[in-house]
């Protein structure tokens, strides 16, 4: 116990600037325990299998060091969606991102893309967003020849105005990880396939901040 406390610590410090969204959820020491719980899961926290990876967006941005806050939510349990607004494919609401590990996976893929990006998330900057994750669910459709699917949905609001942006992205879509013909696991695909399916939608974020 001692040893896992230690390596806690160490790793709430070594992240303290990194971990700059805010995530209300997680109480008083929420930053700290979310900091701690990205360091283990993005490559260590899952089954054996394909690691989880972390795509780049498929259009640059640079935003030349604009300092934006983030406020994250997890809406996900009390909304249980059985449907994301850009797809007709239901939700089962059980794959392995069901828990921490998918809001994990959006607090990643915020700080990576707005870092790749020059957009500084700043807790003390005036111009906030606000984040909240709707649905985050991964599905294999068919029998044979099975269809991968990946979707997210997000609500953003910003100076009172509301956004959501969803993506349902399948295996052979333009900027899919994986095409009908990838030889692939099962676990590998909808990794890959969850992956890209948040970047795809953060991405949406990013182009209409880029537009502001």
């Amino acid at each position: 116990m001692k040893k896992i406390i230690t390596s806690l610590a160490i790793l709430g410090s070594s992240h303290l600037l990194y971990a700059q969204i805010i995530y209300p959820q997680g109480g008083a020491i929420g930053g700290f325990v979310y900091t701690a719980a990205a360091e283990f899961m993005p490559e260590h926290g899952f089954l054996p299998g394909k690691k989880f990876p972390l795509y780049e967006t498929v259009e640059k941005f640079d935003f030349n060091g604009k300092r934006v806050k983030i406020v994250l939510y997890d809406d996900r349990k009390t909304l249980n969606l059985d449907k994301i607004d850009c797809s007709k494919i239901g939700l089962t609401n059980s794959s392995e991102f069901k828990d921490d590990q998918g809001i994990v996976k959006v607090w990643e893929y915020l700080n990576k893309l707005a870092n790749d990006s020059k957009l500084v998330i700043d807790k003390d900057a005036t111009d906030e967003y606000e984040i909240r994750l709707m649905a985050l669910d991964t599905r294999l459709i068919g029998f044979g020849s099975i269809d991968v699917h990946g979707m997210t949905q997000i609500k953003v609001t910003h100076n009172g105005v509301e956004k959501i942006y969803c993506t349902d992205l399948e295996d052979g879509d333009k900027n899919a990880p994986l095409d009908k013909s990838s030889f692939v696991s099962r676990k590998t695909a909808t990794r890959l396939m969850m992956s890209a399916s948040i970047r795809e939608t953060i991405e949406k974020f990013l182009k209409d901040i880029s537009t502001q």
